[in-house]
This record gives structure tokens, sequence and C-alpha cells, in this order.
């Protein structure tokens, strides 16, 4: 193992131009609005971990047998878990517009020869796929299909 190094060693021969300013929080951080969706945002991911362990649990109920399966639906008929997954469901879109929203700023120049579709066109084609899985999901889960 060698010595260490000098702590200027990397520094530069002479100080740049300019000098960094040192950090600081806006003036309006808490009151933004920006920052509350950030925030909010932020929020979606502790809402998803509940979400999970909601799974989880109905997971585990699933292979305890019939009698614990039935307690457990009978249990997310309450309207606090009907409550809860309709916060879920508004976290999702939350989190969904936003991604749509930054989609077509995130498209290359050019595909191959082509342009890309103004982003306006590709959020259309966004939210019709998202308006048509949702439809098809919820055919599929009623009992529609399959």
């Amino acid at each position: 193992m060698g010595a260490p190094s000098h702590p200027e060693a990397m520094a530069p021969r002479r100080p740049g131009p300019t000098r960094t300013a040192p950090p600081r929080k806006p003036g309006s951080w808490p009151s933004h609005p920006r920052m509350r969706v950030y925030t909010l945002f932020g929020l979606t991911g502790f809402l998803y971990m509940l979400l999970a362990f909601v799974a989880l649990r109905v997971v585990w109920n699933l292979g305890e047998g019939p009698e614990a399966w039935d307690a457990t639906v009978a249990s997310l008929s309450h309207p606090i878990y009907v409550a809860f997954h309709a916060l879920g469901l508004a976290g999702v879109a939350f989190v969904l517009v936003r991604f749509f929203r930054l989609f077509p700023k995130s498209q290359p120049a050019k595909i191959g020869p082509a342009k890309p579709p103004p982003g306006s066109v590709i959020h259309a084609m966004l939210y019709v796929n998202w308006a048509g899985l949702t439809v098809a999901f919820a055919v599929v889960l009623a009992g529609g299909l399959f």
C-alpha cells in the first residue's frame, strides 16, 4: 500500500476565474409550489411501500388457506382500505402524469431518418394507451374476459 497523497495534489496550479458559491436554500423553499410537488412526488414512494405491504399480506393469506383468504377479502372491503386504495390510485396517476410530461422531452431529435412526432401527439398516444389499458384491466378483473 502506498503512502497517502498530498491533500492539494489535484488542486489546479492557479485559481479559476470564478469562485464557487456556497450552497444555499432558496428563500421561498418550503412554500414554493414546485417544492410541494417534489415533496408529494417523494411521498408517493412511501405510499407504494404501504401498498406493497398490503399486497404481501394478501399473498401470504392466500397461502394460508380458504378461511384466511375469505377473511382477507372481507377486510379489504372496509371503507378505510377502499379509501387507501383510492389514494394509491391517485398516487399512481400523479406519477404517470409527471412521467408523461417528461417523456416527449427525453426523445431523440431523430429516430433513424424520421423525426419523432410533436409532443402533443406523443402525449395523446400515451393517454390513449393508458386509458385503453385501464379499461382492459377493468374488464379482466371484473370477469368479462378469461
